[in-house]
């Protein structure tokens, strides 16, 4: 969310430039014809170009009225928050690459047995709308906030082979340094190290905090770098999963980044809670493929590391293992790519639908799409009890208004808003009828849902189901119940802010 907060400065920068540009332009003599052509052209093929682009009607019309009545300012905005990227160039490098990894390990992929699928159909549903096949030998452990998810990746003391690290925000501070320090003290230790970091949501690291992994022989790679986060005309796309895989047979993944205020070390917000995933089992195969199909990506251009270093008939078997678990419900993974899928989208749609008792939902960011929205409108209306824990105090001030935004409406179809007391809360969890658990780094709003690299992992009837449904009764305890003597004590400042920031909500 503290991206918008870049871009809204951004935007006022550029301006400012535009500004003194056109003032030193004008200063020319001839120059005013040719600068009132621009003013009409540029105006008309940005909005030629939002017509024929790749998103909600909604969006497009409002970026169309934006262009039409303020030209000027409205082209500008849309190249900065609304363009879609197009990287024709790096797709097309990256693709044989994918392509040629896809069909080596394809026998290494999950499929779906009948014994499953009988068991629990929507592993098939969710198989065809894009979700890996379902696994009933993978072992998952819930890692409740911080501490818990920071002392169980000290596996990583023990590996043997490789360790993969892929973070959307790696911070460097204390913890952070600690996690660098142990990847570099492994890598000296002759085991293969990689680390992916987002190269706007970790802007922050520097040549000084890479600089001795890089000595150290771990392989270090940005995802999508930037130059500086003003120069970054678009947002989107960017990488948000989360993910550890150690030796190819445990695995890390869900809402925590890597940084001190995931461990409550942050004053503004104090107390942070989060919920993490620990897998061992075959479904960390497709972890590693996840990741191994972002690190032939981000590193395609200078060709370092090729699919056959992971894939062929020596290195397979060191990357894909397969140890088997004792029998534990069934688990898939579900991953969302800007631009080709929205697969945790409809796949939490067809869960909603199923739902016969209950959906319960931790989100730190309530901005659902519209049909996510009348889904859970209609659930609630329907008898089905349907819960939902937002932050008490939020991160941003956009995101946080515009959560609140959606109250009203949402208790008036019989949903239940807590808002957690002890400030802020993270996890990116969701329980249906309380067998259906989904645990990943997929917020309920637009950013995660069409234009973010998202992951979630679904589990039927597993042993950390019920460790989730736990955790959600605390939850509830530990957070105040939404009602309408509360709203209505709502000032109109401050209806108004909620209204001015749900305007912004296809950009948080």
């Amino acid at each position: 969310m503290y991206l918008l907060k870049r871009r809204v400065l951004q935007f006022f920068t550029m301006i400012l430039l535009g500004m003194l540009l056109l003032v030193l332009l004008y200063s020319i003599d001839g120059l005013i014809p040719f600068l009132i052509v621009i003013a009409i052209a540029a105006p008309l093929i940005v909005g030629w170009q939002i017509l024929f682009d790749q998103v909600q009607p909604q969006a497009k019309l409002a970026w169309l009225l934006a262009v039409l009545f303020i030209p000027f300012l409205g082209a500008l905005a849309w190249v900065m928050f609304g363009r879609t990227p197009r990287r024709h160039r790096r797709v097309k490098r990256t693709s044989s690459e994918i392509r040629m990894f896809r069909q080596a390990i394809e026998n290494e992929r999950i499929e779906t047995t009948n014994a499953i699928s009988d068991r629990f159909p929507l592993t098939r549903t969710l198989e065809k709308l894009g979700a890996t096949g379902a696994d009933e030998h993978t072992s998952t452990k819930l890692l409740v906030n911080g501490e818990a998810k920071f002392e169980a990746v000290r596996d990583i003391e023990q590996a043997t082979h490789h360790i993969h690290v892929q973070y959307y925000l790696f911070r460097t501070d204390d913890i952070s340094s600690k996690i660098r320090d142990a990847l570099i003290k492994k890598s000296n230790e002759n085991v293969t190290v990689r680390f992916l970091y987002d190269g706007l949501g970790s802007q922050e690291i520097g040549e000084d905090f890479i600089e001795p992994l890089r000595e150290s022989r771990v392989h270090v790679e940005a995802f999508d770098p930037v130059v500086h986060p003003l120069l970054v005309f678009n947002a989107n796309f960017r990488n948000h999963q989360k993910l550890i895989v150690i030796d190819g047979k445990i695995a890390y993944t869900g809402g925590l980044n890597v940084g001190d205020e995931y461990l409550g070390k942050e004053e503004k917000l104090g107390f942070w809670r989060d919920t993490h995933l620990r897998v061992e089992g075959p479904l960390v195969r497709e972890l590693q493929r996840l990741f191994i199909e972002n690190w032939l990506y981000a590193g395609i251009e200078d060709d370092k590391e090729t699919w056959d270093l992971f894939a062929n008939e020596e290195h397979l078997p060191e990357y894909f293992i397969d140890e088997p678990k004792d029998l534990n419900g069934a688990t898939q993974l579900l991953v969302t790519s800007p631009g080709k899928d929205v697969t945790i989208r409809d796949g939490l749609m067809q869960l909603m639908m199923e739902a016969k008792e209950s959906i319960w939902i931790t989100t730190p960011y309530l901005i659902p799409p519209p049909e996510l929205l009348a889904l859970l409108e209609v659930a609630g209306k329907s008898g089905i009890d349907v819960r939902i824990v937002v932050p008490g105090k939020g991160d941003e001030w956009f995101s946080f208004h515009a959560t609140e935004y959606y109250f009203e409406q949402l208790l008036k179809r019989n949903v239940r808003i807590y808002k957690y007391n002890r400030h802020f809360i993270h996890a990116k969890t969701v329980l249906i009828d309380g067998k259906l658990a989904l645990v990943g780094t997929a917020n309920l709003d637009f950013r995660s849902m069409y234009l973010n690299h998202e992951m979630t992992i679904a589990q039927f009837e597993t042993s950390s189901v019920q460790e989730l449904h736990d955790a959600f009764l605390k939850d509830f305890d530990e957070s105040i119940l939404i009602d309408w003597s509360i709203l209505r004590k709502k000032t109109n400042g401050k209806r108004f802010v909620e209204a001015f920031c749900h305007i912004f909500s296809p950009l948080l």
